[in-house]
């Protein structure tokens, strides 16, 4: 469920910063640089691809401390750039397409239109960097023994999910509240990464770096086990834990408090009061 709709998430932004490079070049009538646009998305997929293969092998080379380390750092990396994206999305994703369209028409005046591709590199690049962080967030939160197919069939399944919601979009066959979208999959996103962070200050409760304060506050193991099916996708979405620790439940719960009053600042903001003109006798606004 986590792989699908991380890929599900990043394909939609990758796909629509593609679709809106490629409807630019289109009523413009200048197709023929379309190609430095696939190009540039092409290039940057095979390069996250062979990224992620490269630190899927890492891991196997560390062990012990070093292992530890790596662990804990991609667990606190991958909730930053989770909160990150979140907040970047929610506060920039309604000017995103009039940005992207100025810079492509920049771009093509200049003469420079190797920054057609550079746009679409960077921008397919970006969330493909934060695929393969948070899928290995994803895949220390699971451990070992997993079935390898299950997280595969779910990343083609949000690729082509994201894929086919853009094209829907750009091709106008479907009206996607794509606002609504963006805030329930932010939602779950951020208690995505609360489960991170508490993984993360577990471990490290476990090398002796963080002091538990208190041990165990609760024992909720009778109602919901930690190592069942729904105990673990609680986990992994909500940092559920049958026999939390007080310093992880104020890690998690400060975190979430943090993210949602945010959240609704950026939502709801905060309108300048206006002064009201003042006429003079004559009925001229001073």
């Amino acid at each position: 469920m986590e792989t699908f709709l991380i890929l599900t998430r990043e394909t939609l932004e990758a796909a629509l910063l593609v679709g809106i490079l490629v409807t630019t070049l289109q009523r413009l009538g200048r197709k023929s640089d379309l190609p430095r646009v696939w190009w540039g998305a092409g290039t940057a997929a095979s390069s996250c691809i062979a990224l992620g293969f490269m630190a899927n092998r890492l891991e196997s080379f560390l062990s012990g401390s070093a292992k530890n380390i790596l662990d804990i750092s991609i667990f606190f990396l991958a909730a930053l750039f989770l909160s990150y994206m979140v907040l970047w999305m929610t506060q920039n994703g309604a000017s995103m397409k009039g940005r992207i369209q100025g810079k492509a028409m920049t771009a093509l005046e200049s003469g420079h239109k190797g920054v057609l591709f550079l746009l679409a590199f960077m921008g397919v690049f970006r969330e493909g960097l934060e695929t393969i962080l948070f899928l290995w967030g994803i895949a220390l939160q699971e451990g070992t023994g997993q079935n390898a197919w299950s997280p595969f069939l779910e990343g083609l399944g949000g690729v082509a999910t994201g894929i086919l919601l853009v094209i829907a979009l750009f091709s106008g066959f479907s009206k996607i509240p794509l606002a609504l979208f963006f805030r329930i999959t932010s939602t779950l996103l951020i208690l995505m990464a609360a489960g991170m962070i508490s993984s993360g200050v577990g471990r490290l409760i476990s090398m002796g770096v963080l002091s538990p304060i208190v041990f165990q506050v609760w024992d909720s193991s009778q109602i919901l086990n930690d190592h069942t099916l729904l105990g673990t996708l609680m986990a992994d979405f909500f940092g559920y834990r049958a026999r939390p620790s007080l310093m992880t439940l104020l890690t998690v719960w400060g975190y979430l408090l943090f993210m949602f009053l945010w959240l609704r600042r950026l939502s709801h903001p905060r309108s300048t009061p206006q002064t009201n003109p003042q006429m003079d006798k004559s009925g001229v606004i001073r």
